[in-house]
């Protein structure tokens, strides 16, 4: 009998503990307690956006296979613990977004940064050496191809870096090292070899070259330059279509092969109102047509922000390039 109840008193007490750590773990009051109507699957913890900033960056690519750069803007998130510029760079390491189809990679895909730091007014920034493995062949002089893009290349791959850097954050310099290891114990300068341009020694400190950026100005340069050699491929890139429609190119080609003869032209910085889609560049232009000279001192060229990138609207190409007098 004294063991029968023995027995009983077991059980009893070990029903009253199994009560107490249900009610002190709400993780297992949740699992052992069904709430009718919602779902009992319980899932991970997830760290909380409460610890991140919202960064809008801008960042430069290559435009299509052209020599110039051009950007695209995103918002992301900066954890508390890293530095905005560590998170800027890696975003331009991972590439254009998909909807920004005109926009090309520079840097290799499995190049990574390894850390940042400032000094004054420079931004010293380390990459793992795979950088250098960016697809141009070790005979590239002998192709006459590879000779032009292969420097070309390097140039617009160093200064996506620099300009994405000097356009989000105030430092006119930036520094690239190369670490020979994963722990980062070496790291040195980038040696001007990778310019593949004939200069040797470690690469010194690095700035922006506006000329190479898509701005207003040499959006507006590119186009004349296109229209005086008859580059309608380059062209048709930076014209945005009209009342949503864009021609075919063959029917492009053809509604400007009788185009005004362009023979001298140049553009100033151009304007455009904060948070505006649209702006205006004013030109300097000379041009032949009909057998006549004219010259036009001040023609106000429209430009339209699409993706980020500016366009000549199809209508005012036409205005532009077909000209009579």
């Amino acid at each position: 009998m004294k063991r029968i109840i023995l027995l009983f008193s077991c059980l009893a007490l070990l029903f009253l503990l199994s009560s107490c750590a249900l009610a002190s773990n709400p993780l297992a009051r949740a699992e052992a307690t069904p709430v009718p109507g919602l779902p009992m699957e319980l899932h991970p913890a997830t760290a909380s956006d409460k610890d991140a900033d919202k960064l809008e960056i801008t960042l430069f690519y290559r435009y299509e296979q052209s020599d110039m750069l051009s950007s695209e803007t995103r918002v992301v998130s900066v954890p508390r613990d890293e530095s905005p510029e560590i998170i800027a760079v890696r975003q331009l390491l991972a590439g254009p977004q998909a909807s920004h189809t005109e926009l090309k990679r520079l840097f290799p895909h499995n190049a990574t940064v390894l850390n940042v730091h400032s000094s004054e007014d420079t931004l010293f920034i380390t990459f793992s050496e795979d950088i250098l493995n960016d697809g141009i062949p070790q005979n590239w002089k002998d192709d006459p191809v590879w000779r032009t893009e292969a420097p070309l290349r390097r140039k617009l791959t160093m200064q996506s870096l620099v300009a994405t850097i000097t356009e989000n954050f105030s430092y006119p310099y930036v520094q690239v090292m190369l670490s020979h290891n994963q722990t980062q114990d070496i790291s040195t300068r980038l040696d001007n070899s990778y310019f593949l341009d004939g200069r040797t020694g470690l690469a010194e400190r690095l700035m922006r070259n506006e000329s190479m950026l898509l701005t207003m100005q040499n959006t507006a340069l590119t186009i004349l330059k296109a229209w005086q050699l008859r580059d309608y491929e380059l062209l048709y890139q930076f014209t945005a279509p009209m009342h949503d429609q864009k021609p075919s190119f063959s029917a492009f080609v053809e509604a400007l092969e009788n185009c005004a003869a362009l023979t001298a032209y140049s553009a100033s910085a151009g304007h455009s109102t904060a948070g505006s889609t649209r702006g205006t560049v004013t030109l300097d232009i000379a041009y032949r047509t009909g057998g006549q000279e004219y010259h036009c001192p001040a023609y106000p060229l429209w430009l339209v922000r699409e993706d980020d990138l500016w366009k000549i609207p199809y209508e005012e190409l036409q205005r532009l390039m077909l000209r009579d007098h």
